[in-house]
């Protein structure tokens, strides 16, 4: 099934019959065959990538072959060698020009992936993408369905085509795969000869994916005289749609030195795929090239003598730049056979990427070309063609250079950084001069940026400003990650300017322009309340307590409004019956000056269940500003959320819903009472906190409170923590802490992870061995532990870990100068995390000892309370004393299933790190079976992806006599692992453990 037909089924007449799809976890083709469609099912190979299967719609039948799917190699066979390209002319891309247009849905991030990949594409083959337009009633289309990885192959021929880059499929290799199948080819195992060259492993094939392994019929097929390519990036890896990582269901034959080649990469093209799609298009090989260099050289063969074959010679350059920049070519050598016309030997020059592109000039004789040729936009192409006329003439030589920035006078346009999406060049500086019809302004809106950070922006920079002068206001000067907001002029010019040094590169950015008219300003734009202007038109909207009428213009009475009252009863429209869909109301309860609101959800009931309530929520506020406001939350799902107090005598309640499901909604009471602390701070002398009806005061950390309830006297200094993140300050701080102060912190976290302590304020009386006022941080539960810092003065104390699940931390101060102290935060660690030796360390789990008495351990540090997180990364290893061994057992064990454990997962090794054997992988909720070490370590691992989580689980360890006590455990399967299976383990290792252990 397309796209669109699993949207609107607008395809139903056309003449691809459509498949149905069962799950999530399948794609579409469209064969180069004009009566069949084709399913595509993902699969997860070892790499973590997916992998796509072809069958055909069942019930279609053949005339020589049921149900026989293909997929792309060349091979040879005795009769004919074969690839599986399609055999079907009018499914190739005319002139190898593939239109695309890419949704709006998609990031910045995601442009730039699917150009890389497209340019990866265009670098090697003479295949065009290009931003489709009106004379390209074929393209493709870059979206997201619920089929994943998905794309019809070949030209379809009747509109736009879908090609589908869901979730997981976002990845440079994955996207060139798919791209293949646009191009025209099928997966390579599927080949009608595959049998000489791999063979399929049934036995081992997930039950219901056998069809992914048919074979293709020879008809369907084009023979262009190339070998099976094992390398092909079209090729399924060893273990696609296996019942286990570690089971083939491709086993490529071994080769005359008895190794089996490597399947399934997703790295780039091979040389087998360049070859097959130039053949497969016609592209002039023998001379000729595209070109994405900011300047190169252009020369015909043999130049300065050409010597062409009898069949003359026929090159092609295809100069592309990136949008923004122009490309000036200078030829400084001609010498081509002349004739009327320039009819048979010639070089010809076009504005653009196709024959049909304007003809800037054709050209033959001696040296009759002007001195520079200068293209309209980012891309040229250069065709020579010579015959035996231009025996022993020169040909020609000329170079070219792409040139950024120029005057542009377009109503709509692309700014893009040199060279974009790849780095940009360094000391470059481009200075666009944009202009659009008198009465309109001119409107900028970034898709992707990325420009070396600096506070002012003085190395790399993007500068907008509203005029062609230097002088002209500035209107932003960018730097740095953040994509910037939507800029206008307010003439109908704009100067763009960017500037790189010789350092530091990125990848740049990447911007639209269009004209842009205020809407507003005109009386008749028809909006009862207010009109709002955005980039390309406007919409209207209504005050407090109205929604929009249908028409988009006029206001009705709606829920919401402004509320004076001192006290009262909100609730949702239609309580206590089912909510209306597609509703805003918003609620504003104002209160007299220097008064508070208290807001209680007596009853809360909304569709949704997740921290971002993206469905239906009730969003709250406290208005601090004009349209500057202080969230308190945003709500949804069965559970009442907390008492809210307002910040401010003014309090915004919004409720949204969409178009699905509907529940009872919420009723809420609030009233508003007096802020005694905002006046004097209520008497207290540190911290007045306001509660209804009264208010209380407290005091700064290192001090209690006085018997009279307002001042603060001097505490204890002695502090046990056991929670899993907090934080912590010195005393009366932000205040200077008081002199002779003699003050302890000891942390304590869950057994198994590490407590981490940031100092995110640090300001002591300085001196050169901390003699005075000082901190001293020890790696464990005492001072007699080892000392892992002593720290004063103003300079930041570089981020502290413990080795285990206890800290210790003293402070101490003297009777003479005080500073203003100290502010960190602790934490119980997680993932994984780069040291200041660029290292990357765990900074959960750690190295534990095993004793005679049994010790226990946990997934995560709130175990029991909340499930465990995403993207976790835990290595244990547990040691025994020398000439001891390790047991450990599973107390609880809840982890997310999957068949072959390749989402989240525990793994235990009989040795201290993963280069030891692997006794098992484990996920589900079965309880694993006990373990005992064959040494004196463990190791035992954790890992969750970053979806499903759940409540983990807890371990007991302890320290056994060698010969105490014997325990039979299961053989580990640890098959022989692939090139490509270990070079994906490598990059995961590279990508999602980078640790060591120190």
């Amino acid at each position: 099934m397309s796209f669109e037909n699993k949207e609107r089924s607008k395809w139903k007449q056309a003449e691809v019959k459509k498949a149905n799809v069962t799950n999530n976890e399948t794609s579409y083709h469209s064969k180069p065959v004009a009566t069949e469609n084709i399913i595509i099912n993902r699969s997860r190979d070892e790499s973590g990538s997916y992998q796509h299967s072809v069958r055909q719609h069942r019930g279609h039948k053949r005339r020589h072959h049921r149900n026989r799917h293909r997929n792309g190699r060349l091979a040879a066979a005795k009769l004919r060698v074969e690839r599986a390209a399609t055999a079907r002319p009018e499914r190739l891309w005319d002139f190898g020009v593939i239109p695309y247009e890419i949704e709006s849905n998609f990031s910045g991030d995601h442009r730039a992936l699917f150009k890389q990949a497209m340019r990866h594409w265009e670098n090697y083959t003479c295949i065009k993408f290009v931003e489709r337009t009106a004379e390209h009633p074929n393209y493709i289309v870059f979206t997201e369905r619920p089929c994943g990885c998905c794309s019809f192959v070949g030209k379809r021929g009747n509109g736009p085509q879908a090609i589908s880059i869901g979730k997981n499929c976002d990845k440079f290799g994955i996207v060139v795969h798919e791209l293949g199948h646009v191009v025209g080819f099928w997966h390579e195992h599927t080949r009608p000869d595959r049998d000489n060259h791999v063979s399929i492993v049934t036995a081992n094939i997930m039950t219901g994916q056998e069809y992914n392994f048919n074979k293709l019929s020879e008809d369907e097929v084009n023979s262009l005289g190339l070998s099976y390519d094992f390398d092909s990036i079209m090729h399924y890896a060893r273990n696609t749609f296996s019942k286990s990582t570690y089971l083939d269901t491709i086993l490529p034959q071994e080769d005359e030195s008895k190794n089996r080649p490597e399947i399934g990469q997703r790295i780039r093209l091979s040389k087998g795929d360049i070859a097959q799609t130039n053949l497969l298009y016609r592209c002039p090989t023998g001379c000729g090239k595209t070109m994405q260099e900011p300047s190169d050289m252009l020369i015909s063969p043999n130049y300065p003598k050409s010597a062409p074959s009898a069949e003359g010679e026929h090159c092609e350059w295809r100069i592309t730049a990136t949008h923004g920049e122009r490309i000036a070519l200078n030829i400084t050598d001609l010498d081509i056979y002349e004739s009327e016309g320039c009819e048979n030997d010639f070089l010809e020059i076009r504005d653009g990427y196709w024959p049909k592109s304007p003809l800037l000039g054709r050209f033959c004789g001696i040296n009759k070309i002007p001195d520079v040729i200068m293209s309209t936009g980012y891309r040229m192409l250069v065709v020579y063609k010579s015959s035996q006329n231009q025996h022993n003439k020169r040909g020609f030589k000329g170079s070219y250079e792409a040139l950024c920035g120029g005057d542009i006078f377009k109503e709509e346009g692309t700014l893009q950084s040199p060279n974009y999406p790849e780095d940009y060049r360094p000391n470059k500086e481009c200075i666009w001069k944009i202009t659009v019809p008198e009465k309109y302004q001119v409107a900028l809106k970034f898709q992707s940026f990325e420009i070396e950070n600096h506070d002012s922006c003085v190395y790399d920079y993007l500068e907008v400003r509203d005029g062609f002068q230097p002088t002209s206001p500035l209107l932003g000067k960018f730097c740095g990650y953040k994509i910037p907001d939507d800029i206008r002029s307010t003439t109908n010019q704009m100067l763009v300017k960017f500037v790189s040094d010789s350092s530091v590169q990125k990848a740049g950015f990447s911007a639209t322009f269009i004209k842009e008219f205020d809407e507003c300003s005109e009386k008749g734009h028809g909006c009862q309340h207010e009109c709002i202007n955005t980039l390309g038109g406007y919409r209207c909207e209504c005050h407090i307590g109205f929604e929009l009428h249908s028409d988009g213009k006029k206001c009705e009475d709606a829920c919401g409004g402004i509320i004076e009252q001192s006290n009262g009863t909100i609730v949702s429209p239609s309580f206590p019956d089912l909510y209306p869909p597609n509703k805003n109301c918003i609620w504003e309860i104002v209160a007299p000056p220097q008064y508070k609101i208290t807001f209680n959800f007596t009853h809360f009931d909304l569709e949704g269940n997740n921290q971002d309530c993206e469905y239906d929520s009730v969003e709250v506020k406290s208005k601090v500003a004009e349209n500057e406001f202080h969230k308190h939350g945003v709500y949804c799902g069965p559970r009442n959320p907390p008492l809210i107090t307002s910040l401010t005598n003014s309090l915004r309640i919004e409720f949204n819903t969409d178009n699905s499901v509907q529940k009872s909604g919420f009723a809420a009471v609030f009233f508003t009472d007096k802020d005694e602390c905002a006046v004097n701070n209520g008497g207290c002398q540190h911290t007045c906190k306001n509660t209804i009806g009264s208010y209380t005061c407290s005091c700064h950390n290192g001090f209690v409170l006085h018997e009279n309830k307002h001042d603060c006297k001097e505490g204890s200094c002695t502090h046990h923590i056991q929670s899993a993140s907090g934080e912590i300050t010195s005393p009366n701080y932000p205040e200077p802490y008081p002199g002779r102060k003699d003050c302890a912190w000891l942390f304590t976290t869950t057994p198994g992870h590490r407590i981490k302590l940031v100092f995110t304020e640090f300001e002591l009386e300085p001196h050169q061995e901390c003699a005075y006022d000082h901190i001293v941080v020890y790696d464990g539960a005492t001072n007699e532990n080892t000392t892992l810092g002593r720290f004063c003065g103003s300079k930041l104390p570089h981020p502290l870990l413990a080795s285990s699940n206890k800290l210790y931390m003293i402070f101490k101060s003297d009777a003479s100068v005080q500073r203003k102290g100290f502010k960190a935060t602790h934490t119980t660690g997680k993932g994984c995390e780069l040291t200041k030796f660029y290292r990357f360390v765990l900074v959960c789990g750690g190295r534990l000892m095993a004793l005679p008495t049994e010790e226990h351990l946990y997934s995560h540090a709130k175990y029991g309370d909340t499930d465990y997180d995403k993207k976790e990364d835990c290595d244990w290893v547990i040691e025994a004393p020398e000439n001891k061994r390790v047991k450990i057992s599973f107390l609880t064990f809840q982890i997310e299933h999957e068949q072959d454990c390749g989402y989240d997962y525990v793994e235990v090794f009989d040795g201290y790190d993963d280069s030891a054997t692997l006794l098992k992988r484990f996920c589900g909720n079965n309880l694993p079976p006990e373990f005992l070490s064959s040494g004196e370590s463990l190791l035992l691992r954790f890992h969750s992806d970053d979806t499903i989580h759940s409540k983990g689980f807890s371990v007991s360890y302890i320290a056994l006599d060698a010969n105490e006590e014997e325990q039979v455990i299961e053989k580990p399967h640890k098959p022989q692992r692939t090139w490509a299976q270990r070079s994906h383990a490598a990059w995961r290792n590279h990508r999602r453990h980078r640790h060591f252990w120190h």
